[in-house]
Order: structure tokens, then sequence, then C-alpha cells
């Protein structure tokens, strides 16, 4: 099996989804890390509302930033993200506000408050949309990762991930992760390990492993109610690194009426004998 080859020493690098996305991530204090991200076409549905992968990207974002912190020494990994949905965020900026739950010796637990800020980025004033837990896993740290080394103050201030050219233009999401749709019907599709979509550990990022995951869900759940659909709930397990690629996706669906469905999907790493990376249960409703 061919060994990855080392990430750079800046992360994310100059052309990345975190800086397309205009992320904002802030850590007022020890325990509580905030991340934003304007809604732009790109990030919506057709339906207008906010993509459930990028509601997991910027949740992800603030519970590492959170997590982090406890950790040291040591690096986390994302191990699991539930996310349930009781509204729909359309305006933005959506804001995730995270706060630690627990940091014990092998896992650190966080909890985020989703949000439509509605035009303003403070959370306090915020539309809550949803709520999500996480745990990361504490993994050692080893030569060769990227220097986490600017993100380890206790207090972060406000630190803009995108810059003059970032920004996903007339393309889609899916377009700008290189989301290959295999077959939409049965929820085939894949995603490659790029620069564009890796980790601090050089493979693809937790967030875009979601965004496979929920486009995989959605095709195949439009397919068999017929009509659009919104993603209402998320249980998502990091099983393992992608560490070749791509990611491909396997979907089976449960539905009991035309207006519900829920779909299990398996992300493999196809180039690795199809080791199972991911596990996703996401609940589909329609519009």
């Amino acid at each position: 099996m061919p060994e990855n080859p080392p990430p750079s020493s800046d992360y994310p690098p100059e052309h990345h989804i975190l800086r397309d996305l205009k992320m904002v991530n802030e850590r007022p204090e020890r325990g509580w890390a905030i991340s934003r991200v304007p809604l732009c076409p790109a990030v919506l549905t057709p339906s207008g509302i906010a993509r459930l992968g990028v509601i997991g990207v910027t949740a992800d974002a603030a519970g590492a930033l959170t997590a982090l912190i406890e950790a040291l020494p040591d690096r986390i990994a994302t191990q699991d993200l539930s996310y349930t949905a009781s509204g729909f965020a359309r305006q933005g900026p959506l804001i995730a506000s995270c706060r630690l739950v627990r940091a014990g010796q092998r896992l650190i637990t966080v909890a985020a408050t989703v949000a439509d800020g509605c035009g303003s980025d403070d959370p306090d004033q915020a539309q809550p949309v949803g709520q999500a837990i996480l745990s990361f896993s504490l993994i050692p740290n080893r030569p060769g990762y990227d220097d986490l080394t600017p993100l380890q103050d206790p207090a972060m201030e406000r630190r803009e991930l995108g810059l003059a050219a970032s920004g996903f233009g007339d393309a889609s999401l899916w377009d700008a992760i290189g989301l290959d749709v295999v077959d939409a019907a049965a929820g085939v599709v894949q995603v490659p390990k790029t620069d564009y979509v890796r980790n601090s550990f050089g493979t693809i990022t937790g967030g875009v492993m979601i965004l496979a995951a929920e486009a995989a869900g959605e095709l195949a759940a439009q397919e068999a109610l017929g009509a659009p659909v919104a993603a209402m709930s998320l249980n998502y397990r990091f099983l393992d690194q992608t560490r070749i690629g791509p990611a491909q996706t396997q979907t089976t669906l449960i539905r009991n009426d035309d207006q519900r469905a829920v779909a299990i999907v398996r992300l493999v790493d196809t180039q690795r004998d199809r080791h199972l990376a991911g596990y996703a249960v996401i609940q589909f409703a329609v519009l």
C-alpha cells in the first residue's frame, strides 16, 4: 500500500474548501469556540437552505477548536458527529457556537448550537436551527503533521480563512470538491482525495465525507420519494481515514411512506480494498 505524502506545514492550503467557504473562526475563551460561514448559492440546496454537509463542516470546525486545547500535547480526530435540525438556515451567516461537555483521558465531547445569523454574526442574536454533539479521540502528535501552534492559545481572536481569491464563483459545492455522481438512484457518489479537501493529516476531511454522505442520501431519497427533500438529522461515525481514495458511497434507503426516508450510507476507500472509512444514518423529509 503506498504511503501518503507528508502534509505541508501550512494548513489549510491556499486553495482549499475551508478558504472557499470563507470560514471565520474564533475561541473567545477556553471551552468555547465559534465558527461562521456565509451562505452563498454554492452551499445551498436547490430549495435555498444550507446543506447538511456545510453544517457538518462548520460544527466540526468549532468542535475541533474547542477540543484542541483539551488534548494538548496530543492531537485530535473527529470520532462521531450527530445533528438534529429544528429549522433551516437560509440567510446566514451559518453560526456554530460550541461548548465543551467533557474532556476525558481518551475522548473529548462537545456540543454545538447551529444557528442562522439572519444578517448578523452575533451568536446571541442568531436564530437556532439545530443542535450537534461531537466526540474527538486523542491521538499522539507525530512529526510531519501540520503545525497547529497558531491555534493553541486558550483564547484565539477571529481568524478569517478566506483569501482575496477565495470563493466558489459559478461552481457548485459538489463540483468544487470533485464529487462524481456514479448512480443517483442507488445513492452512489465518489470524491477524490486531493489537496483541496484534505485535513491536517493529509486525508479527506471529515466535513467532505459528510458532504458525500449527504449527496448520496439526498439523491437516492429524491428518486424514491419523487420530490425535493431536506436532511433533518444525521448520525455519522468516522471509522478510519481515507488514505488513498476516492471515497465512494454505498446507500441503503428505508421508507414507510412518501414523506420521509432514512438513508444508511457507507463510505469506502475504493483503492484500499474498499476499506470502510465512514458510516452515516441520515433522515430526509419531503419539503
